[in-house]
């Protein structure tokens, strides 16, 4: 009875319902078998769980306190070992931190070897070896001195003429004069004598030589105290044997007339003479006899 009841129902449409749905079933749970590995095999390596505990930082936190408590224990050692600088004394009797912070710092005197005398009264100071040692313009020129005594400017005498010859161009402070090679007129605050090359020049009275020097209007110029305030210019010279501080007396030749500078060469070869009282040009005229 009951065989034949299941084998009709192998044959009714219900048996062939529930294997569809069997079928089915099977082929859900394969799907989601598979997705469920897949999803595994895809989660990266270094995933990590928030919830477990963080191993590798706790082994450098080890590290460090360990490297913090070797380094604590060789500062201990180092102050065990150490002397006390307040304790230990240099050479001279000073604690040795002390002789440093007192000698670290060297002049540049020091540095050199050279020694450095304090309060010592019987060293010149610097003011004092200045003034002592501090040559006169005769020694700093190497010249002789052929009269020491004092200048004196006889005005009543007056002035020897330098050169022969005739005065081609007057001094004139007070109002202008005819420059023939410049081509335009100025003031003249001296006088221009007319002298071949070649001609000695004489010193006009007593001097000493105050200076010797090249000058593009004048030529080889020299300057001489005669005294008493007054002072000579003469330009346009050659063949000068003479130096700074050399004493010439009158009539004695101080050098000879070279070719004319270039603000000169229409007048030609000359001798340029000026005097001067202090710091102001005169008229050479008023004293020369």
């Amino acid at each position: 009875m009951k065989k034949n009841k299941f084998a009709e129902f192998f044959k009714s449409k219900g048996y062939y319902v529930l294997l569809f749905v069997g079928i089915i079933a099977i082929a859900a749970v394969a799907l989601i078998g598979s997705n469920l590995s897949s999803n595994q095999e895809d989660e990266p390596e270094d995933f990590v769980d928030l919830n477990e505990p963080d191993n590798s930082m706790g082994a450098e936190d080890d590290n460090n306190l360990q490297a913090d408590e070797s380094d604590a224990s060789d500062r201990l050692d180092n102050t065990e070992t150490s002397p006390d600088p307040d304790v230990i004394e240099g050479e001279h009797g000073v604690a040795e931190n002390d002789r440093l912070l007192e000698f670290d710092v060297f002049t540049e005197e020091e540095e050199n070897g050279i020694d450095i005398v304090e309060d010592d009264e019987s060293a010149p100071t610097v003011v004092e070896q200045d003034i002592e040692e501090q040559p006169t313009a005769v020694e700093t020129a190497g010249a002789t001195v052929k009269n020491t005594s004092p200048l004196s400017f006889d005005v009543d005498s007056g002035l020897l003429w330098p050169v022969d010859g005739n005065v081609i161009m007057n001094y004139s402070m007070d109002h202008l004069i005819y420059y023939a090679t410049l081509m335009q007129f100025k003031v003249n605050p001296a006088i221009v004598i007319d002298a071949e090359v070649g001609t000695k020049v004489k010193a006009a009275t007593n001097g000493i030589i105050t200076d010797i020097f090249d000058d593009p209007v004048t030529g080889l110029t020299i300057t001489m105290d005669i005294g008493d305030g007054y002072s000579l210019l003469y330009g346009q010279l050659a063949e000068v044997d003479h130096r700074i501080g050399d004493y010439l007396s009158e009539g004695e030749t101080i050098g000879t007339i070279n070719e004319p500078t270039k603000y000169y060469s229409v007048e030609g070869s000359n001798l340029y003479f000026m005097v001067m009282e202090g710091d102001e040009t005169v008229n050479p005229m008023l004293y020369l006899r």
